[in-house]
């Protein structure tokens, strides 16, 4: 592990002031889904949108890992469940310089605390996500692999978890950034 880093929780003020907190996000939605998932540019962005909004609602948090010396160098995005003691993780990664030196590792503690996590990862994760306390749930035909740290006898055996999770509420300014993005295709 890095030992001159630590972890920053953003603040929804943060998402329009701090450039580290933009370049995170941008990294993740604009290049690692796009490397990793083929999203498209629409796709790509309006999730980028959706986790913007997420995290200015109050409904997610971010946590951002920088070097003390402000260096940005990995972010987590996660959502609690609306009825059970879980987060979801919507975006997590490290970057590429700094990747194998714990910083993943603490960004999953940080964002679990004393809760289970769940998430939808690309295959190109699932070792990774094997190796840190998760197990395979079900492959998606979006091309993801559910997993979750929960214990398999608290979901009675089943593959299938019923979790309920907060969804963006978009104002009129989202929805026409949205639509203009999409007329520029």
């Amino acid at each position: 592990m890095i030992k001159n880093s630590y972890i920053q929780l953003i603040r929804k003020e943060d998402l329009n002031t701090d450039v580290c907190v933009s370049m995170m996000i941008s990294m993740y939605f604009g290049i690692e889904m796009q490397s990793a998932l083929q999203w498209s540019n629409e796709h790509r962005y309006t999730e980028l949108i959706k986790a913007q909004v997420m995290i200015d609602q109050g409904k997610s948090e971010m946590l951002l890992a920088k070097l003390y010396s402000g260096t940005p160098i990995g972010m987590i995005i996660y959502t609690e469940a609306d009825d059970k003691p879980v987060r979801r993780i919507d975006a997590l990664i490290v970057s590429r310089r700094f990747r194998n030196n714990g910083i993943g590792k603490m960004l999953l503690r940080a964002a679990k605390g004393d809760k289970d996590l769940h998430t939808f990862a690309p295959s190109i994760a699932v070792d990774w996500y094997v190796k840190n306390g998760f197990r395979v749930l079900d492959k998606q035909s979006n091309g993801t692999i559910e997993m979750t740290t929960i214990p398999f006898h608290i979901d009675v055996g089943l593959n299938y978890l019923q979790l309920n999770y907060p969804l963006p509420v978009f104002d009129q300014v989202d929805l026409q950034i949205l639509h203009n993005f999409k007329t520029l295709q």
